[in-house]
């Protein structure tokens, strides 16, 4: 990961209407909230986000976009926000909103490997051939 140029997720990245909704159902400031996502922490949501996906793709996370990080990181942070709290339905949707992502990243990446693999055996035909 040290070559992979990982997005940050701040809460700027949220509308005002989401801090706040965020800030009454956890009962948190928004300095709270902010200090959640920004902490640069190995607990802070941000960091534990990269972790969880970066296991779930098995590592294999240098074709993902900045884009494929912003989506992913989004869903993982609100999942983690209303897990075990009354929206509990909320934050199952994201869960699995964000393992269907994570999913068709996994098989894109897959595919990119099998592209890679036919290139290399083509060419090791043309020169055994040649």
């Amino acid at each position: 990961m040290e070559n992979i140029k990982i997005p940050k997720i701040t809460i700027e990245h949220f509308e005002e209407v989401y801090i706040e909704h965020v800030s009454d159902v956890l009962r948190i400031t928004k300095d709270e909230f902010k200090k959640k996502l920004e902490d640069d922490s190995i607990t802070s949501l941000n960091k534990k986000a990269e972790r969880f996906i970066t296991t779930y793709l098995k590592n294999r996370i240098e074709s993902l976009t900045e884009d494929n990080w912003y989506a992913s990181k989004e869903l993982y942070i609100q999942w983690k926000l209303f897990e075990g709290i009354e929206l509990e339905r909320e934050s199952q949707d994201k869960k699995e909103s964000l393992l269907e992502l994570l999913e068709l990243f996994k098989q894109e990446v897959m595919e990119l490997e099998e592209d890679s693999t036919d290139k290399k055996k083509k060419i090791a035909k043309i020169i055994v051939v040649g």
